[in-house]
Parts: structure tokens; C-alpha cells; sequence
């Protein structure tokens, strides 16, 4: 789960003197200023006529100073869009802005031109602070009269005072006719750069008695997302780092290392008192955990008592007082434990009270596995859909979740993510990289204080969704389908995380949904489920879901002859049927497989007319001649004289290989679409 700061953003909107201003023209060689007096209405580029948008100016701009002892980063965004359609009118009427945690916003201006040259303002008491699903805080500016044709404009100006790693992205979905960028520091400090997918390799010049990467670019291409692609990975793109600082004597300081990393985590995680250490003992053998015991066991005992026994807060506000003070969104427990300079997690006080930050969990972990003489590593990993991964690079950008590794297992633990057990990671960092500390609870290491590893994900043998399903007929031919779906491993994780949050009123229209047999829930007349507390993910137990339903939309009746579905059974499969040339690779997000077994009870007297119109078969070989993925479905007919013949129908589907470049994508899309084919399968019953 990605952390979420306990820092408190300070926002306020403040007025820009502004001084001298140009008009705005948008030429070829245009002079951009930050904030026209009055701004123009530019005309719509022919070139651009069928887009949703274009964006007339992207402009970024990054200033390094020195401020109190501290490197502060201030940045400004000055962004102009032309909305051209009701898509660009429904996408830009709201305008969101993310925040980085710890950033003070003193400047937000915005605007929206009217095609006629009305100005509308948006006042500064409509400009919200909220949060997206990932956590992070984000400018919600509500922009006032959008139309067609018209134009917005907004200006953020932010400081940011521990952020020293960036990711400035110059390309979107929608082209941009002018693109700006600076990046300016002292000279006494360096600053590393890195451009991604066509933007400019640059290199810093010397202006002012300061360092500068600068570049200005002509009409990026829009970018189109495509299914199956992690897109902010093929954006045009730069990305810098503050490495070294050079001090008032003259010392070169490499900044933000790997090995620093490492050091942060070992200080935060293993230095206890011997208060903290007699009730980590104390706890530990409320949970059973044996010194020296077998340490799968022990590793399942710490998680799941951790995670049963003691609340996730995501944020824990400290205060110098004894009483607990608890709300929607912060909790106080440090029992003056811990006081405003001294501001940590203390694991005695988290036990006592049985609630704790995600700091304060990580700590508590990392106390009862060494107490328990557990071997492990912390680490933070990265979300690899988002993140260009350059070991070489030492960039701390983007490692946003914590994970646990074993070295005697060769597997990870997500301390943080309370709905998951060992060894199911979250799916954002499965076939990620992280870096960990190797740090000993004894003595230093010799060489680095870290290894970056690879987060193995599970095989797709184990995650893995099986489906059984029979089909009987009423005398009416409507369906009654009968049907089990079981999930392993990583394909369990969604729904045995939802379950718990369903109401029970809504719990039929849910059920309905994971099914996909039909669009009324009604139909659905019976559901259960089995082996859904994540304990199960310990003994290997599937999430299982029993049901039944009687459809009269499986069945469609043509003449003499009925028509069977049969292919739906499997659920909705996308396909990738793409006119456009692919632009970016596949990237799939773990390995996964499918099962499934359908048997159809043919009514007594009648006989299908096509049973092959089942057999579908496709495979993916690499180089090896392994199969990587593949879809095969075939049948076998069952006599019975007595009571109807059956036809049983198996389809297997797997997902073992993750990558696949453009040139490999046609071999990709002909595995995937045989699948999405074989949902147009129809069996035609006919009387024999």
C-alpha cells in the first residue's frame, strides 16, 4: 500500500504582481509571459481539428535553492488548453492538480476564456484540496464556462523542501503545440538528468551564476493509451536528481544514495530500548511464537497477529499529552512518549494502545521478526507500470511500498497491506525491483548497506481463476446454470478484499457482477461463499463462490432450433481488435491462468448441431519453444442413452510470460482475441 505523509499541506492562494506584460500570441516563435493582463483567443490549429483538446502551452519550470540550511525545490506550471469538442468539455470542466506531500502552494491562478474573449475567473474559495485513489493530494480547480472552442488556463506555483528526486512528463493523450522546461540550481551543487522517449538529451549550462537544463520543444504528438501498455512509461519525459552538494568548506556530499536509503531504514526500523524490546517479547508470546520455532510459522503468527491485533492508521498525529485522541483521520498515541523534536513511532506505546501509523507498523514488524530471529530485509519497492527502473540511476522517486523479504523463503511479505498475507504481494510491485536493507542486526557489512532485488511474483499456475459450470435446460429451455468459480493466489486478492466491505443488501447486485451470466440480478437465485478470511492464503484454501441461476437470455430460439451462449459462461473477455499501428509494448501485470470446465446436459431427444465450434486453440512459443501464453478449448461427448447426453467442454488460458515487445505484439493479440473470440461461441441444439 503506498504511504500517505503525516505532513500537513499549508495552501493559500495569494495574488501575482504582475509588471510590463505582452500580449500572447501563439506564432511560431511566440514570447510567452507568466500571467497575461488580457489574454487572447487563439485559433483553433486545422491540424489538431479532431482532437478533444490541445494544450497551446505546457510550460515547467524547477528552481533548486538554498534556504535555511535545506535544498528547496520550487516549482511553476504554467498550463493553456484550447477545449475543441463535448469530450474536451467533459474532461477539462474539472481540472485536477497532484501534490507532492509536504508541498506548500503560496500561487494557484485559473481561468477560462470564452471564444468570444469573456474571462471568467475561478475565485480562490472554489479552489479544493482532495485526494485521489492513490493517496495523494491533489488541486481541484472547478473551471467556470468551458465550451467549445474556449480556452483554460491555470498557474501553480508550489516550494517543497524535502523532494529531490523529479519526473517532469511533456506528452499526453492530447498534442501540445509549445513546450517550456528549466531547471535551474547553484553551481556548487549537481544535478543528474535523464530524458525518456525522444525528449532532449540535455546538458546543464552555466547562466547567471547558475546551472540550467533548458529546452523548448515544437508539437509533441499526442500519445493514445493502449490496452495491455503501462502508459506513463512511454511518455516523453525527464527526470533529474540532486546528487552532490558541495558545503561551505568545500565538501562534496553525494546526496540520496542507495546506501543512505538503507541506513534510513535500518535507524528507523532496529534501534529499540529496552522498554520497547521486554513488550515486543510480551506480545510475542501472546501470539504463540516459539524462540528459535519454525520460522514459516513464526513468519504467519507475527503477520497475522499484527495485522488482526493492531489498527492501520494512515496517519497518527503525535502530541504532547497522555490522553488518546482519536478521530475519522488521525489518532494520537505517543502517551508523551514521543514529543514534537523527537517524533517517532514507539513500539511499547503502539501495543498498549493497538493501533499504530504505517511507520509504526514497519518498526513493530521488523521488532518481532529479529526477537524472533526471523532473517529478513526491509525494503521500498517500486510500482514498475509507473516507474522507468534504473538501478544505476539512484533515484528514491516512486519507492512507495514497503516490503519484507525473507532470504530462507525467497519470498516477500506487504506488512502494510492488511488484507493480504505472505506471500501475496500487492499486484503493482509483482515483477518489480526494490532496493533492501542488508544491514546486520550485528555488525556492518562490508561493501553496500543494500541489494536491489527483484519482487518474484507467484507462477501463473498459482494464480490462478477455475471455473465449473453445468448447464441443465427447464421444459421452457431457459438455462439453469449451476457454477463454481475458485481463485488462488493473486487472483483472489480483489474480492478478498472487497468482501469484507460489501453491504448486505448490496451483496446480490455484487455477486451478480463476478458472475457476468446476466445483467439481472434477480436471476441469480442462490450464492455462497467459502474459504474467504485471508488466513486461507495460508493454508492455500481458493476463495470460493457457489451459485446458481436460471437465465432466459442464454437461450435464444431460431426457428426449430435454440442457441446456446456458451462462450459467456467464461465471463467478459476484452479483445484487442486495433486499426491504429501498436505504439507501445505489452506489459501484463502478474503472472495468471484460467481453468475451466462447462458441461452441457443436452435435453433428452435433441443433439448440438456444432460441437467444434468450441475448439479454439492458440499459443505464444518464445524462443526456448516454451509456452508462454496460450488459449485452448476443446470438448468430448458423453452418451447416456437414459438420461441426455452431456457435452463437457474444458478451456485453459495462461498468462506465465509479462512482456511482450511491438514487434511480438500480432503473436500477443492472436492469443488474446482467441480468447475474446471464443465468447461469440453459440451451440445450436437441434430434435436428433
Amino acid at each position: 500500500m503506498k504511504k500517505i505523509s503525516a505532513l500537513v499541506i499549508l495552501f493559500s492562494v495569494v495574488a501575482l504582481t504582475v509588471t510590463a506584460q505582452k500580449k500572447l500570441y501563439l506564432q511560431q516563435n511566440p514570447r510567452w509571459v507568466e500571467w497575461a493582463d488580457t489574454p487572447i483567443v487563439h485559433p483553433v490549429p486545422p491540424e489538431h481539428a479532431t482532437q478533444p483538446a490541445v494544450m497551446l502551452l505546457n510550460e515547467v519550470k524547477i528552481d533548486y535553492r538554498v534556504e535555511g540550511g535545506h535544498i528547496v525545490k520550487h516549482s511553476t506550471k504554467h498550463v493553456l488548453i484550447k477545449v475543441l469538442d463535448s469530450r474536451g468539455i467533459a474532461r477539462y470542466s474539472t481540472v485536477g492538480i497532484p501534490l507532492k506531500l509536504g508541498t506548500k502552494v503560496p500561487t494557484i491562478r485559473a481561468r477560462t476564456i470564452s471564444p468570444s474573449g469573456k474571462i471568467s475567473v475561478i475565485d480562490k474559495h472554489r479552489i479544493l484540496i482532495g485526494m485521489n485513489d492513490e493517496g495523494h493530494y491533489v488541486v481541484v480547480l472547478p473551471m467556470e464556462g468551458v465550451e467549445k472552442n474556449s480556452e483554460i488556463e491555470y498557474l501553480v506555483k508550489e516550494i517543497n523542501p524535502n523532494d529531490n528526486f523529479g519526473n517532469e512528463e511533456f506528452q499526453f493523450d492530447i498534442p501540445v503545440a509549445k513546450t517550456r522546461f528549466l531547471l535551474s540550481y547553484r553551481k556548487n551543487m549537481v544535478v543528474e538528468g535523464k530524458a525518456h522517449n525522444g525528449f532532449p538529451d540535455l546538458t546543464p549550462e552555466l547562466m547567471n551564476n547558475r546551472l540550467q537544463y533548458k529546452a523548448e520543444i515544437n508539437d509533441i504528438p499526442a500519445l493514445l493509451k493502449e490496452k495491455n501498455s503501462f502508459y506513463d512509461l512511454h511518455t516523453m519525459a525527464f527526470e533529474y536528481r540532486v546528487s552532490y552538494y558541495n558545503n561551505d568548506n568545500e565538501e562534496k556530499i553525494k546526496l540520496n544514495t542507495y546506501n543512505n536509503l538503507a541506513r534510513k531504514l535500518f535507524d528507523e526500523n532496529y534501534k529499540l530500548t529496552a522498554k520497547e524490546r521486554g513488550a515486543v517479547n510480551e506480545f510475542l508470546s501472546e501470539l504463540g511464537v516459539l524462540a528459535n520455532g519454525d520460522e514459516m510459522t513464526n513468519i504467519r503468527k507475527i503477520e497475522q497477529g499484527i495485522k488482526k491485533k493492531i489498527v492501520l492508521y494512515p496517519y497518527v498525529g503525535y502530541e504532547e499529552r497522555k490522553e488518546v485522541i482519536a478521530a475519522r483521520e488521525r489518532r494520537s498515541m505517543s502517551v508523551y512518549s514521543a514529543g514534537y523534536e523527537d517524533m517517532r513511532d514507539v513500539v511499547d506505546t503502539i501495543l498498549a494502545k493497538r493501533a499504530a501509523s504505517y511507520k509504526g507498523y514497519i518498526r513493530l514488524f521488523a521488532a518481532c521478526l529479529t526477537q524472533a530471529g526471523v532473517k529478513h530485509e526491509i525494503g521500498w519497492a517500486w510500482d514498475r507500470s509507473e516507474i522507468h527502473i534504473d538501478a544505476a540511476f539512484e533515484s528514491w522517486r516512486g519507492l512507495n511500498y514497503t516490503l519484507i523479504y525473507f532470504p530462507n523463503q525467497k519470498k516477500f511479505l506487504s506488512p502494510t497491506a492488511i488484507s493480504l498475507r505472505f506471500p501475496i504481494v500487492p499486484e503493482e510491485v509483482a515483477a518489480s525491483k526494490g532496493i533492501f536493507c542488508t544491514i546486520p542486526q550485528k555488525g556492518e557489512p562490508n561493501g553496500p548497506l543494500y541489494k536491489v532485488r527483484r519482487i518474484t511474483p507467484l507462477p501463473a499456475s498459482e494464480n490462478r481463476h477455475d471455473l465449473h459450470a453445468s448447464v441443465s435446460f427447464t421444459k421452457d429451455m431457459d438455462a439453469r446454470v449451476d457454477v463454481s468459480h475458485e481463485w488462488y493466489g493473486m487472483s483472489s486478492a480483489g474480492i478478498r478484499t472487497q468482501l469484507p466491505f460489501v453491504r448486505p443488501e448490496n451483496m446480490k447486485k455484487y455477486v451478480n457482477g463476478i458472475l457476468e451470466l446476466t445483467s439481472n440480478p434477480g436471476e441469480v437465485t442462490s450464492y455462497t461463499f467459502s474459504n474467504d478470511d485471508v488466513s486461507n492464503y495460508y493454508t492455500g484454501k481458493p476463495l470460493t463462490l457457489y451459485a446458481s441461476a436460471t437465465l432466459s437470455s442464454l437461450v435464444n430460439k431460431a426457428g426449430n432450433r435454440y442457441l446456446v451462449k456458451v462462450g459467456s459462461l467464461i465471463g467478459e473477455q476484452e479483445d484487442i481488435y486495433e486499426e491504429r499501428q501498436r505504439i507501445m509494448p505489452v506489459d501484463l501485470q502478474y503472472p495468471h491462468s484460467f481453468r475451466r470446465t462447462i458441461t452441457i446436459n443436452i435435453p433428452k431427444g435433441y443433439k448440438i448441431l456444432n460441437p467444434d465450434a468450441v475448439r479454439l486453440n492458440a499459443d505464444y512459443l518464445n524462443g526456448n519453444l516454451d509456452n508462454v501464453i496460450s488459449f485452448n478449448a476443446d470438448y468430448q461427448l458423453v452418451k447416456d442413452n437414459k438420461n441426455g447426453d452431456k457435452m463437457i467442454i474444458t478451456v485453459n488460458e495462461s498468462y506465465a510470460q509479462l512482456h511482450f515487445p511491438v514487434f511480438e505484439f500480432e503473436r500477443f493479440r492472436q492469443v488474446y482475441n482467441t480468447a475474446a473470440d471464443f465468447n461469440n461461441v453459440m451451440l445450436v441444439l437441434v430434435k436428433k
